[in-house]
């Protein structure tokens, strides 16, 4: 089954000496990735459309696995980011999906 997530990398909008990975879902761009220019070492990753609450996993959860099942990489730390794709609205401070 293919991904109905992608990415690109395109020129931040306000800032074009800086690159953006862009995140796609069904071709659409739902979330950006970007360094912050605040903290050293930091990124940004924003989003009208995340969905519930994002999963920290702060222990070593298993390692990457192959379509095998097979683990090619060491335990690693994941933060677990689901989207809601609907269109929305920006409101007064607030973002307010589309039902």
């Amino acid at each position: 089954m293919s991904s109905r997530i992608s990415f690109r990398i395109v020129p931040h909008f306000f800032r074009p000496n800086v690159n953006v990975v862009q995140i796609l879902f069904d071709g659409e761009v739902c979330a950006s990735i970007y360094p912050d220019q605040d903290r050293e070492k930091s990124i940004k990753l924003v989003s009208a459309h995340f969905a519930g609450e994002l999963t920290h996993h702060n222990q070593f959860p298993k390692g990457i696995e192959m379509d095998t099942g097979e683990s090619v990489a060491p335990p690693i730390p994941v933060v677990q980011i689901t989207f809601d794709p609907r269109p929305y609205n920006v409101g007064l401070h607030t973002i307010i999906r589309q039902k």
